[in-house]
């Protein structure tokens, strides 16, 4: 199984904020279930630059997170795709989305009722543990 792991999931896991705690106990359990993490090379420069803005967050603490995602170069393809996509996503996010549609992925992980919404509508499982 191939589950999407989208930025405002991501900085759960570097940051504590709610739903944190229980965010952890979904990826330890599906990591042993041989679930494996994707998400776009966006998620590397957003992960870095949240925690560069929240100052008490060091680079390793991004780098641990980044250490079990795949990250997938984005193409051209899924700017496309984003750009004409109707979803009514942020920018950011549709690039998100389009990619773990491109990967096939089964499952998005976020927080973001917007990005749930639209991953839904377009058939994929949404996680919020």
């Amino acid at each position: 199984m191939i589950s999407y792991l989208d930025t405002s999931a991501a900085f759960k896991l570097i940051a504590e904020e709610t739903g944190s705690p229980g965010l952890a106990d979904y990826v330890d359990a599906a990591l042993e279930q041989g679930t494996t993490f994707v998400s776009s090379w966006l998620l590397h420069t957003e992960l870095h630059c949240a925690a560069d803005r929240r100052n008490a967050i060091a680079p390793e603490s991004v780098t641990a997170i980044l250490d079990f995602v795949e990250l997938i170069d984005v193409e051209r393809i899924d700017m496309q795709r984003a750009a004409t996509s109707a979803w009514g996503l942020r920018s950011a996010d549709a690039v998100h989305l389009a990619t773990a549609l491109r990967v096939e992925a089964t499952t998005l992980v976020t927080y973001d009722t917007e990005m749930q919404y639209a991953s839904a509508r377009v058939g994929l499982r949404v996680a919020e543990p």
